[in-house]
């Protein structure tokens, strides 16, 4: 079976966290399985793809180092190029290139390609609020063209699942074939005496565990993630009980919300932001943490609740489907936009040691999925394809 994935993103891109992530795991476990593997990205100069040396590409995966320059290829595929059977794997952030699906995936059609989108979820159509406007109509290009040429669709949850089905039957379209492929959750994983003999800790995260309790937050700061939450909760009542952790590289327009915290009394005090972390420092702020804290208003998969469990720390989310199937009972839930309810929960867990250890006990046997599953579940996709369902 020959598995094209279209790379573009990854080979410009600089982040290696949520889809590029994703994306490179599964290269490296089908490859691994001894695919045939073509990985390109689109020249524009060319008005082709470029092939991408794969062995190259995939010790890039494993350590995330060297020049991605030296992983282009002088070889190039057109539009029309692809061949017959083959499965055409859209697995990145795709609809961020300049190779419109609306364009791309007739033609793969015309050449009997099988079109196989993992789609992560579809907050570009029902939260256009929390998107740039070039990203939500390039986004709809894209989801408009899976609908219409997808041979199959592949998701990485029910709830995502269910989102798209509920689109469809809302356009009119023919309720796609979708499976679900719950991501990997093996993390590497470190402990707090090899960060600390290795020096991968900064002063300021020592500083963050060593002033006291705190309550954690992962992920990239913007407006969908519902930081400002927090920052009510700690403003009105928390910051006299708990400390505030907030870690994620801060997204385009969060100037404000930046300093807000920034200009707070207890800021590096009680209210502690960091603009990133390595992941040893990332892994020591989860296990010193009283609890990791999710309030985002949607999350097409919310790594952070999986990076949690697997780390025993108890979980405090708002009320999402998909928060709900990831985390399941094993955190507390409240309303999206109730910051007082979230303040309630923190409160009584601090003054009731016994739901306090409850809530710590749901994630004792928590199993996460890994990567191998993941790369199982879709080649599943890919095999009912093949077999014409």
């Amino acid at each position: 079976m020959k598995i094209y994935i279209d790379v573009s993103m990854i080979m410009i891109g600089t982040k290696f966290t949520g889809i590029p992530r994703v994306t490179m795991e599964l290269a490296k476990r089908f490859y691994e399985r001894k695919f045939d593997l073509v990985l390109i990205e689109y020249d524009v100069k060319k008005d082709k793809y470029r092939i991408i040396d794969t062995e190259g590409f995939i010790e890039f995966c494993k350590d995330k180092k060297g020049s991605r320059n030296k992983l282009r290829t002088d070889r190039y595929i057109s539009f029309d190029g692809f061949e017959k059977d083959a499965v055409f794997f859209d697995v990145d952030t795709v609809w961020k290139t300049r190779v419109r699906r609306s364009f791309l995936y007739p033609k793969l059609k015309e050449k009997e390609v099988k079109i196989i989108p993992f789609i992560h979820d579809i907050i570009g159509i029902d939260f256009p609020q929390f998107c740039q406007t070039d990203d939500v109509m390039n986004f709809v290009d894209y989801i408009g063209a899976a609908l219409n040429f997808a041979d199959r669709i592949a998701v990485n949850s029910n709830a995502t699942a269910d989102t798209i089905k509920d689109l469809a039957k809302r356009l009119g379209a023919k309720e796609p074939n979708i499976d679900v492929a719950l991501l990997g959750g093996d993390f590497k994983k470190t402990c707090d005496k090899d960060s600390e003999e290795n020096g991968n800790l900064s002063e300021t995260v020592k500083k963050i565990v060593e002033s006291g309790i705190y309550i954690y937050m992962v992920g990239t700061v913007e407006p969908r993630k519902n930081h400002k939450l927090l920052l009510d909760a700690y403003e009105n009542i928390l910051h006299e009980k708990i400390n505030l952790v907030i870690v994620g590289f801060a997204g385009q327009g969060m100037e404000d919300l930046i300093g807000r915290i920034e200009n707070n009394p207890k800021y590096q005090k009680g209210l502690w932001y960091l603009n990133g972390a390595n992941d040893d420092e990332l892994d020591y702020l989860y296990k010193h943490t009283f609890a990791l804290t999710f309030p985002s208003y949607a999350e097409g998969y919310g790594l952070p609740l999986m990076e949690a469990m697997i780390r025993r720390v108890p979980i405090i989310a708002s009320d999402t489907p998909i928060n709900r199937e990831v985390a399941k009972d094993r955190a507390l839930y409240f309303e999206k936009d109730d910051w007082k309810e979230f303040s309630d929960i923190v409160l009584n867990l601090l003054n009731d040691e016994k739901a306090y250890k409850d809530l710590c006990g749901k994630t004792k046997d928590y199993v996460p999925p890994t990567w191998e599953d993941t790369a199982s579940d879709v080649i599943k996709t890919f095999e009912a394809v093949y077999r014409g369902q």
